[in-house]
């Protein structure tokens, strides 16, 4: 069957070089300019505390899921703080979307606007922004934004991300911008409108209510460096800052290659049926601009997997921006060189009136990902900027919303944020990191089991890491987290339970190196858990792998969860687990080196049977790599007659661009040269199409796909490990047209 490629239409771009502009001489002095970009920083910082001290959410006072800008008047991020960026990169649209929606006339000093319509631009609708106009007399100048998640917004399901909604009326209260406060006068029917949908008035009120704060203390203090520099020079210094970020995305993305990198990631469960859904970026860099074109993503779903622009260029943004914009302010500037093709109608730019309840935790992060790993493939191929080529961090986010009555008998609704202990990808200089969050959160925060404990009704069993679940590779990816907690005080809690990667690996690793561990998720229903606490026997002793609690002694009957769960209620002795993915692996494992792996094992951060199979410690690597290749399958594409050329750089660990008699070729480190780049590179290599025992421990490939091993076919070193679909050539993910390593 052919498939049409979708039209070309832009999402974000392009953008012109316009280098005469880019380095033209700063319009302001250097040291004026620097004050006021620490100046805008420290109002970010006083946005971000002013809603935290309002707020009583845990979501925003405990896991910082939120985010504060200051932006121009026609919408572009001047200066953003460091929560999370999926939401400073979003609200450009809706800003946007703002000023289509009201005139200028209409738009007055004081007013403030809430929008959480995805259609509109906020990155999913439990996700609430709220912007307000900085005005010098009668000259608008800037804006101010605040977006952070709400523990309730209405719809079918506590926490209002509902597996069953199949279209956005379903999904709760979505609000295209509208004006909530009007000349520093709050609008009470608005104010009303939105705390009757809530099934949490007093917490979504206050954390309105921090909004509010957060906008007043930007404007009050935008207004003191108004009065002591000018508004001219306060407008200046925003365009130079964002000039400055561009002109340096720019001249970095001039030291690479051209070329094309490809990353493909997968969606599993739709809230009807264990499908998968492609998201698919085809990465462009040519010259001074980076082109995410998406078009071979899968078509939008029926259900609320889908998300629209603002998460889309949100996702984009947080996946680019902490590695390829490492040491460059974060503004517009980087957008500036970044173009997204992404046609309405597929899964990442869905058409109304598509549900999009999990659009951040499901079809975003997944872009996120899978940007930020192709991005990875293209920094591999710099001396200088190698450094920050990655594997995934924390490949998946599994939202877990808990409510109904708490143990005083009043409303009760959270969502758990302890999901957000992601294990970091390990990169091209280091392992991964433990408890890194995610690369959309630079800042990662967490509650405390107390304070978990205080503010709802449950009790936890455990919360901690487990060894072997990070990809190994010879960086290793960090460890996955996981915790367990059973009702208490109450008689029952309505829950529900949105993830993805429970049976697809989505931490993938780079350049041979190992995926993380899928998603564990489970109920045991009617266990012991009780009785053991009164006999002193919890916490129960943590086994050395994948099952954090002794299952058979905790009783009861044991229940696996897909990825995606509709509301389900849990009564007093059932217990919920769960355990999230570790960071992939960067590199073949038999390259670590091997008092590292001694070490890894001391700490009990591997086992020794993971210490032997994966890593050849102890053993014979050798060895190690000839049963590979014995197990393999041979190159699509023979190479043995192609002569080594002259070695350019190296791309990852062990794969060099090579000069050859015909142009640029991939070579192994060894020196067998798998292929042109103008072909796929793994055409040249030995494939080995893992299944049962082969996998890794701890992960799960649904049958629509496999897990792919591509292989030196001289030496047996592992240059690459891929989630592919069954019966689809190999992605060809690596084109170089011009070295620039």
């Amino acid at each position: 069957m052919t498939v049409e490629t979708p039209a070309l239409e832009f999402v974000l771009g392009p953008s012109p070089a316009r280098w005469d502009e880019l380095e033209a001489p700063l319009a302001l002095d250097p040291v004026t300019l620097e004050i006021l970009r620490h100046k805008l920083e420290a109002i970010n910082e006083e946005q971000a505390i002013a809603l935290k001290e309002v707020s009583v959410s845990p979501i925003v006072t405990a896991a910082s899921d939120f985010n504060n800008a200051i932006y121009t008047a026609d919408g572009r991020i001047a200066s953003m703080g460091r929560q999370v960026v999926f939401h400073s990169g979003a609200m450009p649209i809706v800003l946007r979307h703002v000023m289509d929606a009201f005139s200028a006339e209409e738009i007055a000093d004081g007013d403030m606007f809430v929008v959480n319509d995805p259609f509109y631009g906020a990155v999913h609708h439990p996700d609430v922004s709220v912007v307000a106009p900085i005005f010098a007399g009668q000259q608008l100048i800037a804006w101010a934004g605040v977006a952070a998640h709400q523990v309730d917004m209405g719809g079918m399901s506590v926490g209002s991300i509902s597996a069953r909604a199949r279209e956005k009326q379903q999904e709760g209260l979505m609000m295209p911008p509208i004006k909530l406060i009007e000349r520093g006068r709050l609008r009470e029917d608005v104010w009303r409108l939105i705390l009757n949908m809530t099934r949490q008035p007093q917490m979504v009120g206050l954390d309105l209510r921090g909004f509010i704060a957060s906008n007043a203390v930007a404007r009050e203090r935008m207004r003191e460096l108004i009065d002591r520099y000018g508004a001219q020079t306060i407008l200046t210094a925003m365009e130079e800052l964002i000039r400055y970020s561009e002109r340096r995305m720019r001249e970095r993305l001039r030291e690479l290659p051209d070329g094309v990198f490809r990353s493909r990631g997968f969606l599993d469960h739709d809230g009807i049926e264990n499908r998968v859904y492609r998201t698919d970026i085809r990465l462009e860099k040519r010259g001074d601009v980076l082109r995410f074109d998406m078009r071979e993503s899968s078509p939008q779903a029926a259900t609320y997997i889908n998300c629209t622009e603002g998460a889309l260029v949100g996702a984009i943004f947080g996946g680019t921006a902490p590695i390829l914009g490492a040491g460059i302010p974060w503004n517009h500037g980087i957008l500036g060189a970044l173009e997204v093709i992404a046609p309405k109608g597929l899964i990442v730019n869905a058409r109304r009136p598509a549900a999009t309840g999990a659009a951040t935790i499901g079809q975003g992060w997944t872009i996120m990902s899978v940007a930020s790993h192709a991005v990875s493939k293209l920094l591999a191929c710099s001396e200088q900027l190698r450094r920050h080529s990655c594997a995934v961090t924390h490949g998946t986010f599994a939202a877990l919303f808990s409510g109904d009555r708490n143990q005083h008998g009043e409303p009760y609704g959270t969502q758990l944020i302890d999901a957000q202990i992601g294990g970091g990808g390990a990169s091209a200089v280091a392992d991964g990191i433990d408890q890194s969050g995610a690369l959309v959160a630079p800042r990662p925060h967490i509650a405390n089991v107390e304070t978990n404990e205080m503010h709802g009704p449950m009790l936890f069993l455990f919360r901690a890491f487990f060894p072997d679940t990070g990809g190994d590779g010879s960086f290793r990816g960090a460890r996955a987290a996981g915790t367990a907690w059973t009702p208490h005080g109450v008689e029952r809690l309505r829950n529900s339970l949105t993830s993805h990667g429970v049976e697809v690996p989505v931490s993938f690793g780079q350049f041979g190196g190992w995926p993380g561990v899928c998603n564990r998720q489970l109920v045991v229903r009617g266990s012991r858990v009780h009785e053991l606490y009164a006999e002193g026997a919890l916490p129960l002793q943590l086994d050395d792998g994948l099952a954090p609690l002794d299952l058979e002694r905790l009783g009861g009957e044991v229940e696996v969860l897909e990825a995606k769960v509709p509301e389900f209620e849990l009564v007093p002795g059932d217990v919920v687990l769960y355990t999230w993915q570790g960071g992939g692996g960067y590199g073949d494992p038999l390259e670590r080196d091997p008092d590292l792996v001694r070490r890894d094992l001391e700490l009990g951060l591997i086992t020794s049977e993971r210490a032997r199979r994966a890593y050849g410690v102890p053993g014979d690597r050798s060895q190690l790599r000839s049963a590979r290749l014995a197990s393999a399958d041979p190159p699509a594409d023979e190479n043995d007659g192609a002569r080594r050329g002259k070695r350019l750089g190296p791309v990852g660990p062990a794969l060099i661009v090579a000069e050859g008699a015909h142009g640029l070729q991939l070579e192994c480190v060894c020196g067998s040269v798998l292929g042109s780049t103008e072909s796929s590179w793994k055409r040249g290599c030995a494939t080995r199409h893992l299944a049962g025992s082969d996998l890794p421990r701890g992960v799960i490939v649904h049958p629509a796909l496999e897990l792919v091993a591509y292989l030196c076919p001289s030496c047996g070193r592992q240059h690459g490990v891929a989630v592919e679909e069954r019966g689809q050539p190999p992605l060809d993910d690596i084109r170089i047209g011009r070295w620039a390593g």
